[in-house]
């Protein structure tokens, strides 16, 4: 069994097939730092093979300073770097965002507080779901501190707001708040209090958690996150996992509990999917 021990930075509670996690550095103002983004980074990971979890839910303190304020520049870049790796600046945001996007279950982030830098770039935008505090204040800073985007942030903002947007987001490196012209569709949902967005979050994923497939779940985030080239490839793959996940016990059971007009009881693991095709993208099949 996956266990969640030995962790300082965040704080990690299994709520029935929720994991949620909570950041731990309130008085620091969350601030990225090397040990807080190699937590994560184990967190999502072990997350992703754990077959308890469903979903997971990211938070803050609603009563603390920041949901995270960036990096921590008391040291400079230099805290994030590895002399022997010339690329090592930005590779903890990185490792964290691609943890992220790679997990397999169901992603929140519920951003009770405002945000800077890392906690936009890393810890906000590789989400499956966002949920903020209207009042929340947003800081992209990257070329007013004289660096690039970061945390795959060049990779995941064109595609979730557009490049125009994009471009003036990481171009003007200004403040902005969730209801932004610049921002519109990246929430999910955003609340005047802070105090309302966890438990709104946590809700959400406890009927997302009751009312899908682990299975279905990670195969339709694969289906968007791994595309292939062309129609004729995607409609191949498509009916390979379709055809596959309709012969599970999950199929079944969902299309007799609606004939029932009942609650489905979903039961199919992650660790049970055994095929020679899966993962399409390591095993260099298409299907």
């Amino acid at each position: 069994m996956v266990e969640y021990t030995g962790f300082k930075d965040i704080l990690v509670a299994l709520d029935a097939a929720v994991l949620v996690v909570t950041f731990n550095r309130t008085k620091e103002r969350n601030v990225f730092t090397l040990p807080f983004a190699q937590e994560l980074e184990k967190v999502f990971k072990l997350a992703d093979e754990d077959d308890r979890v469903r979903v997971v839910v990211v938070t803050a303190d609603p009563k603390g300073p920041a949901y995270c304020a960036g990096a921590d520049m008391s040291a400079g870049w230099g805290g994030f770097s590895d002399p022997n790796s010339p690329y090592a600046t930005s590779e903890p945001g990185t490792r964290v965002a691609k943890a992220i996007n790679d997990c397999r279950k169901i992603t929140i982030a519920a951003v009770n507080g405002h945000s800077a830098g890392a906690g936009f770039s890393a810890l906000q935008l590789p989400f499956d779901f966002r949920f903020a505090w209207a009042g929340g204040k947003i800081v992209i800073p990257f070329v007013r501190r004289a660096i690039a985007p970061e945390s795959l942030s060049s990779y995941f903002l064109p595609r979730l707001v557009g490049l125009a947007k994009a471009k003036a987001i990481f171009l003007t490196g200004g403040a902005l708040t969730p209801d932004s012209p610049l921002l519109d569709g990246l929430y999910y949902q955003s609340f005047a209090e802070r105090a309302e967005v966890f438990p709104a979050s946590l809700a959400f994923a406890k009927e997302l958690a009751a009312n899908t497939s682990q299975t279905a779940v990670a195969l339709t985030k694969d289906l968007l996150g791994h595309p292939l080239d062309t129609i004729d490839e995607t409609m191949e793959k498509e009916s390979r996992i379709l055809i596959y996940l309709s012969q599970q016990k999950d199929a079944t059971e969902a299309a007799k509990s609606f004939i029932q007009r009942r609650p489905a009881k979903m039961e199919d693991k992650l660790s049970g999917i055994k095929t020679s095709w899966y993962p399409w993208w390591k095993t260099g099949s298409k299907l």
